[in-house]
């Protein structure tokens, strides 16, 4: 059950789950497992395998579903995603795919096809725009038919330990997770008893990621006395404990049975106000990242924020606002990616270049046409916090979302005018729909104005942003269909894992 974990490492990606046409042919395997969020039912996963004949051989198609439903900012949201694995009897891999969905609609297609020693792999958006890459195969990788049945392959027992590879859509690689059989424990299942089974324990190793190697999350794992799986647990950025617990169909679908769906948690509460956050020239945060060994690495280290006098899992992340250009001694040139389209910012689409002629009209000036296209987003977008991660384009289309969205189409009108762009996520000071007030995860855009990156926050619209805006990462989404470039938010997105205290703030005259 690797495969459930690791497709939803990142919150972020937000799709709404739908069926895709399925082979008609025998089925070998099939379960339902209800799926609980810190306790709370929140919706299910279904795994179906069907058996098919292909040129003699027997070939077994595997297709896995998990749908949430939960709220954020008090709008209904669902949390979704089909993948899937065809393979041979022996376990040999011949095609991968993964679909995104918003309603009916197909957002994201990603199929893969192996080719000896290589992964070929397409992706499209709803657009149907396209991109081809190829990813190194080893014929050791394994689908979800047999993923599902290692365990009895195996016939685990306490103090086993070994080895699987698997494709990760969600990085578009492979993945080796490493496996460790513990004891057997007392485990409540979904029938309302405890059982005795059989715990295991899976780790991915760490992938290659924007600011170095990280770590995926792992998995926990039950086993029934026939070594079949009946709940497993991980940890899902910024929800918490995720559980699935194996169930009758009836009884995991039924009306109902999701309850009231939870408030997605992306907020972390400070104890002192910031009474001007966009106006504040400089500020000190005292930051802890339970357990991190080296705390200092997890926020960027730029021109605007440094870490400092790191003691343990805490640090001071000193932050200075650069609200205006000012011309370097030495600017140096920005790389190209910085002003090519790319999938998902995909600066040539028609839409995008029409509206970032309509937000710049005849200025010539960069950062004055980077600080109108800020604004032009800001005032046309509708807020929505249902939308998919898609591409700009799509959002030129809908022109509606949360500051995902936002910062995508700021990012690409910028590159459509001739300015180089890329987004940026982290942390911004926020007050919650409860009067709360503290850091929120957000996501906006940087521009390169005469040798430096300037933030521009187009979800906010106010010109400029000052220090209170901590970022984690930024990326060009140069070469990219995966979510990759928001692995290092995985860093400091568990649940309890990070905590914030302002030191000190000092406010523009």
């Amino acid at each position: 059950m690797r495969n459930v974990a690791g497709s939803f490492i990142c919150l972020l990606l937000l799709v709404r789950p739908g069926w895709a046409d399925q082979p008609q042919a025998k089925i070998v395997e099939e379960n339902w497992n209800a799926a609980q969020l810190n306790g709370r039912s929140v919706g299910y996963s279904h795994m179906i395998v069907r058996e098919l004949a292909r040129e003699g051989k027997k070939i077994y198609v595997s297709t896995v579903e998990l749908k949430l439903n939960l709220r954020r900012e008090g709008q209904a949201i669902q949390i979704g995603m089909e993948t899937g694995s065809e393979e041979t009897a022996d376990g040999q891999v011949s095609r991968v795919w993964m679909r995104q969905f918003q309603g009916t609609r197909t957002t994201v297609n990603l199929q893969g096809i192996v080719k000896q020693d290589e992964l070929e792999v397409t992706v499209k958006d709803q657009n149907q725009n396209q991109q081809e890459f190829k990813v190194p195969w080893d014929e050791r990788a394994i689908g979800f038919y047999r993923q599902e049945k290692i365990f009895r392959e195996r016939k685990v027992k306490p103090g086993d330990k070994f080895s699987f590879v698997t494709f990760e859509p969600t990085v578009n690689g492979l993945l080796t997770n490493r496996v460790t059989v513990k004891d057997h424990e007392e485990v409540q299942t979904l029938k309302g008893k405890k059982e005795r089974l059989l715990r295991v324990e899976e780790l991915p190793d760490k992938v290659e990621g924007p600011q170095g190697m990280m770590q995926l999350p792992g998995m926990t794992t039950w086993l029934d006395k026939d070594l079949r799986p009946i709940c497993s647990e991980f940890e899902m950025p910024l929800l918490g404990k995720m559980r699935l617990c194996r169930g009758d169909k009836s009884v995991v679908t039924a009306p109902g049975a999701a309850g009231m769906a939870p408030e997605i948690l992306v907020f972390i509460p400070l104890s002192r106000p910031i009474a001007r956050p966009n106006e504040t020239r400089s500020a000190v945060y005292r930051v802890t990242v339970k357990g991190d060994t080296d705390p200092g690495t997890a926020f960027v280290n730029c021109d605007r924020q440094k870490s400092a006098n790191v003691k343990g899992d805490t640090f001071e992340l000193r932050v200075q606002a650069i609200p205006e250009p000012k011309l370097a001694a030495n600017p140096g040139k920005v790389k190209d990616e910085y002003l090519k389209s790319c999938f998902y910012i995909n600066s040539d689409d028609s839409r995008v270049r029409k509206l970032a002629r309509q937000a710049v009209g005849d200025e010539t000036d960069p950062w004055a046409k980077a600080r109108l296209i800020e604004r032009w987003v800001h005032d046309h977008m509708n807020v929505s916090f249902t939308r998919d991660f898609c591409s700009a384009g799509e959002v030129a289309k809908q022109l509606s979302g949360d500051c995902r969205q936002h910062s995508m189409l700021a990012a690409a009108m910028c590159r459509a005018v001739d300015v180089p762009s890329r987004t940026a996520i982290g942390l911004v000071y926020a007050t919650d729909r409860s009067g709360r007030i503290g850091m929120a995860f957000h996501m906006w855009t940087e521009v390169w104005i005469d040798g430096q990156w300037l933030a521009i926050d187009p979800t906010r619209g106010e010109g400029h942003v000052g220090a209170t805006h901590l970022k984690v990462t930024d990326s060009s989404w140069h070469d990219e269909t995966s979510l990759k470039p928001l692995l290092p938010v995985l860093r400091i997105a568990e649940k309890g894992k990070l905590s914030i205290k302002v030191i000190h703030v000092d406010y523009a005259d």
